[in-house]
């Protein structure tokens, strides 16, 4: 996993766990995405710092209008600027996210939190497009910090290379 990468962060809608997830381009036209971390969401911004100094990640990405709008102050006191995403943001990461795993064009690392996630993820309408719902049964965290690592390297690229890697 050298190279560029984005992370994301969500915390579960029961607070109980956080995800961050790391997402890269593998190869043109493929990216990859990987849970690295989830577990209680004090240890969060420690273990986020942890992984900012080892990775050096382009973009760090967050929904402040989720559980996880408590991460930005306690990152920002790290010196970690976390980018946050409104609310079409949210609908385009997750379009982006199941047009990439349609299509072939993501690799995960068949993760058990990750997994069930998916298998629990219902939708929900959200700024004239579709979101996760994450009042579920299911921790979505895992999912939703995917979809934002994804969103956060995928909106780099597109700054720092317009038009060579188009999703």
């Amino acid at each position: 996993m050298n190279g560029e990468c984005a992370f994301g962060m969500e915390i579960s809608e029961d607070r109980s766990r956080c995800a961050i997830a790391k997402a890269w381009r593998e190869a043109p036209g493929r990216m990859a995405v990987k849970v690295v971390w989830h577990g209680p969401p004090p240890v969060a911004p420690t273990v986020m710092d942890a992984l900012y100094v080892a990775d050096d990640p382009v973009e760090v990405a967050l929904d402040p209008k989720s559980q996880s709008a408590t991460l930005c102050h306690q990152l920002a006191e790290l010196g970690i600027i976390a980018r946050r995403l409104g609310p079409e943001d949210v609908a385009v990461a997750h379009g982006e996210f199941l047009d990439l795993a349609a299509t072939g064009h993501l690799k995960h690392f068949s993760q058990p939190a990750l997994t069930a996630a998916v298998r629990g993820a219902q939708q929900r309408p959200l700024a004239g497009a579709r979101a996760l719902e994450r009042r579920v049964v299911t921790d979505q965290s895992p999912l939703t910090s995917a979809e934002f690592a994804v969103w956060a390297f995928l909106r780099w690229e597109e700054v720092s290379s317009p038009g060579v890697y188009a999703v």
